[in-house]
Formats: structure tokens, sequence, C-alpha cells
């Protein structure tokens, strides 16, 4: 639901209307703050200006106030037991991002591009959302995010860009302990 700006091109803004948004990410539990920390790629594909307007490799943190919704503990046996649990969870985002706007005009195929434009962005994406045990070492989690990205400093062909819209993530995430 991302709506973006670019100079003249686009005064208004403009829906990037993408199909599907992918952000896998790779992390680490801090159990002592009841956090995860680490890696995401962030692509969004599908969309009338290209099919990847949007792509990225970034760092994510996740802040859970309840505690972890799976951790591994010791009991007073020496014995390891994963616990899972229902837990709510803060997350931010940091992605450095590749816009590649291409608005094609075409009569059935492309013909020429009325307007094209590639540009470094840094995007910013906070949210909340809710981790859910379904079996062992397997959770369920949805959230709820607000992504926004400027290029303010430094005019490209296409004039200064930005975008900001909300984002409904589903998906699964394994443990390895």
């Amino acid at each position: 639901m991302l709506k973006f700006t670019a100079g003249s091109l686009y005064a208004d803004p403009t829906s990037l209307g993408s199909k599907i948004t992918i952000n896998p990410m790779f992390l680490w539990d801090i159990p002592s703050v009841r956090s995860r920390v680490g890696l995401n790629f962030l692509a969004d594909i599908g969309s009338k200006f290209g099919s990847l307007p949007i792509s990225g490799v970034g760092i994510s943190a996740l802040f859970y106030p309840l505690g972890l919704s799976s951790s591994r503990e010791v009991n007073q046996d020496l014995s390891v037991v994963v616990k899972h649990r229902i837990s709510p969870y803060l997350e931010f985002q940091l992605t450095p991002v590749k816009c590649s706007i291409s608005d094609a005009t075409s009569f059935g195929t492309i013909t020429s591009l009325s307007s094209y434009f590639s540009a470094m962005v840094v995007e910013t994406s906070v949210g909340i959302g809710l981790d859910y045990p379904m079996g062992e070492d397997l959770l369920a989690f949805m959230g709820l995010h607000y992504r926004f990205a400027a290029f303010t400093d430094q005019e490209t062909t296409a004039g200064s860009i930005k975008y900001n819209g909300i984002q409904l993530l589903f998906g699964v995430m394994t443990n390895f302990f």
C-alpha cells in the first residue's frame, strides 16, 4: 500500500501497486534484552512500474516486551527445554533500497518509456506484530508496519523522491537452538 512521489513526474502521490512484498529475515536471539536482531531482505514485486520496483538488504530489530516467543531454558536437573508462547513484539527495520521505477506507455507491447528513474534511498519501517506457536520450532506471525523513505538531498532526473505507506505481513518462522 505504498504511495510515492517523484518530482514533476509524479507530483501527486501515486500508488506503487505491488502485487506482493517479500521480507525474509535472519535473526539472532538476545534473551537478556528480550530481542532479536539481524538482517533482512526487502523486495516489492510486480507492479505497473516494473517487476522489481523496490529492493534492498538491511538490518532488523524486534523487541518482545513480554519475553521472546520461543526460548531455550535449562532446568535444575540440567535438561534443556524449548518453550513457546504467544508473544507481541515491536519491530524496526532500516534498509537501503534501490527504487527502479519505469512507467511504460504502449499499445499492446512496450514501445517507449514515458518516465524512468532509479535511486538509492534508505527506507525505515516501524511496526507491531504477534508471534503464535504452531508446533515444535515453528511459529506463525503477523505484523503491521509503516514504511517510509525520502531522497531529497540530491536531485535526480525525476526530482526528489519519497514514499510511504502501510504493510500487513503474514509469515512463518523457525528456530534453531
